[in-house]
């Protein structure tokens, strides 16, 4: 099943639902999840299920928060399929998208998220992205006693392909518990990859339209603000550990140095640097 929350976005709506229903993987069902959408956006939706029995549109009563909402339709998919993925109206993929992702659940029935290739295109310039190769086999390392150097994937394997038993779990609790809309894609995605439930499909691509400016319009804008998010941030992810079996103590202590430092990275935050600029140290 795939998931395909909208609000307003009728730019791109009809492009990426075309990217879906060309899938070389014909055996699914997108329900397109109306937010009460002030544009013509239902509207090319409903015209679009028309045309195509696979596609159906849900409409909310009320407007939901772009949180709340991505966690409705994680309970959905949860409760009507046995893998679903979310997808926004401006992005794409290639057409083995779905038969590979979900090829490989089926082949690694111990995974719980089938993770694509990301390419990332913002003003005519593209960006592929593959994760580090020190990320495959994190739990074994930690049991190890090893911190692997970085905790470095896409963001955007939260639009991957997720078993509902057990996956769905992880999915809901995580984007629940996270308070801040910024970087709750990576913080989701990273138990995934701790606790080794992560498998990466190389020749699937999503492609991630940047430009809406999100880091803008969510970013912490103060120091204490900066700093309590990568606080958080860093604890939510040492806090897997408390699902892992048994980790040293010293081991622990490495992991959360690590994380904290990888935090910088994914929430963009350089607080050295945002101290310094405050007091006129640095332009």
């Amino acid at each position: 099943m795939i998931l395909f929350p909208i609000y307003n976005g009728e730019a791109t709506m009809t492009k990426s639902l075309d990217c879906i229903a060309n899938q070389d993987f014909k055996n699914f069902r997108a329900v397109i999840v109306d937010n009460k959408s002030t544009d013509r956006t239902g509207d090319i939706a409903r015209n679009f299920c028309e045309m195509d029995d696979r596609f159906e549109v849900l409409t909310h009563d009320v407007h939901l928060s772009a949180v709340d909402n991505f966690i409705f339709c994680m309970r959905y998919g949860r409760d009507h399929a046995d893998y679903f993925c979310l997808r926004a109206c401006d992005d794409f993929s290639s057409l083995n998208y779905l038969s590979a992702l979900v090829g490989a659940l089926d082949n690694h029935p111990d995974k719980l998220l089938a993770a694509p290739t990301v390419r990332r295109v913002n003003d005519g310039k593209e960006r592929v992205l593959h994760p580090d190769p020190i990320i495959f086999g994190y739990l074994e390392s930690l049991q190890k006693g090893v911190v692997p150097r970085s905790l470095a994937f896409p963001s955007e394997w939260c639009y991957g392909l997720v078993r509902s038993e057990g996956g769905a779990e992880i999915l809901i609790r995580r984007w629940s518990e996270y308070p801040y809309a910024w970087c709750v894609a990576s913080y989701v995605v990273s138990e995934f990859v701790m606790r080794d439930l992560a498998v990466w499909v190389g020749d699937a691509e999503f492609i991630f339209m940047e430009g809406s400016g999100s880091f803008e319009k969510y970013g912490a804008k103060t120091f204490f603000g900066k700093f309590r998010q990568r606080l958080n941030y860093s604890l939510g992810c040492y806090r897997v550990v408390d699902r892992l079996p048994e980790v040293s103590l010293s081991t622990r202590l490495k992991l959360f140095r690590r994380l904290w430092r990888d935090s910088r990275m994914k929430t963009r935050y350089d607080l050295e640097d945002h101290f310094l600029r405050v007091v006129g140290l640095r332009s």
